[in-house]
């Protein structure tokens, strides 16, 4: 079973992906608490989430439990390109 993508985050907004490195044991409820709103269940699980304040200030509170695998800028088309 695959999770929905967080659809709050408007298209071409940046999006960063989130894995979890290091189990649960032993951490506080709250932690456990934040690994869980970010969407990650077990140990190697990665989500898709919005680059915002919110979601790296989650990130922020447990950063030896995750880590950011991939940061993906908007998908705008660059018109200096094309010159």
């Amino acid at each position: 079973m695959t999770q929905p993508e967080d659809t709050a985050a408007g298209p071409g907004q940046p999006r960063i992906v989130v894995q979890l490195v290091r189990g649960l044991a032993g951490t506080t409820r709250y932690q456990r608490e934040v690994v869980k709103g970010l969407g990650l269940r077990r140990l190697g699980a990665t989500a898709s989430r919005p680059d915002n304040p919110m979601i790296r200030g989650m990130v922020r509170r447990v950063p030896h439990l995750v880590r950011i695998v991939e940061e993906t800028a908007s998908s705008k088309s660059s018109t200096a390109d094309s010159e």
